[in-house]
């Protein structure tokens, strides 16, 4: 990335969505022409990227879609996404995981209750998927991030609709659901 491009990135006001306590960067650079909506949810740095002065706060069933990737402790992320489906049950859940390390079996019929499905990623595709989330908006993310973030891209490609998809650049734990439900 050129100096100019890392700058421009720096300088350019992002918008933001606040669900909750939670700041969640809507990344509509990276869907561009397209009628749905793309969130990056995570724990923020301090010093990260300016945010627009008017963010938009909306409730947590504004999101249509959560893409979470498998990552952190199993236990937990398993717990976070029962109790967020108990408080939103409409909300479609996507689990992204790693195709060469899976942390859940391949067996659809295994899948942890409240997931609508799994999505197995190959490294590949997550590597790709962290360059272009870095090269074209600056963030960057983990393992569970990158699976969570191709898996995102696929899905806001395929949908048509007003749709809202968020996805976790960080691990989706008890914390990052508190920070949504207040």
């Amino acid at each position: 990335m050129s100096e100019m491009d890392t700058d421009k990135m720096k300088n350019t006001l992002r918008n933001e969505v606040i669900i909750g306590k939670a700041h969640l960067l809507d990344l509509e650079m990276l869907v561009p022409d397209r009628p749905m909506r793309l969130l990056a949810m995570g724990h923020m740095g301090t010093n990260s990227a300016p945010t627009s002065d008017n963010p938009k706060v909306e409730p947590l069933s504004a999101i249509h879609y959560l893409v979470v990737g498998a990552g952190g402790d199993m236990h937990e992320l398993m717990e976070s996404i029962r109790k967020i489906k108990e408080k939103v049950p409409r909300l479609k859940v996507i689990l992204a995981d790693s195709l060469e390390t899976p942390m859940f079996p391949a067996n659809q019929e295994n899948k942890p209750a409240g997931v609508e499905r799994i999505i197995y990623v190959s490294k590949k595709m997550s590597d790709a998927s962290r360059g272009l989330l870095y090269h074209k908006a600056g963030i960057l993310t983990g393992c569970g991030g990158s699976l969570a973030c191709g898996v995102a891209f696929t899905l806001a490609d395929k949908i048509g609709n007003d749709a809202t998809v968020a996805f976790t650049i960080t691990n989706f734990d008890l914390k990052t659901l508190d920070q949504l439900q207040q």
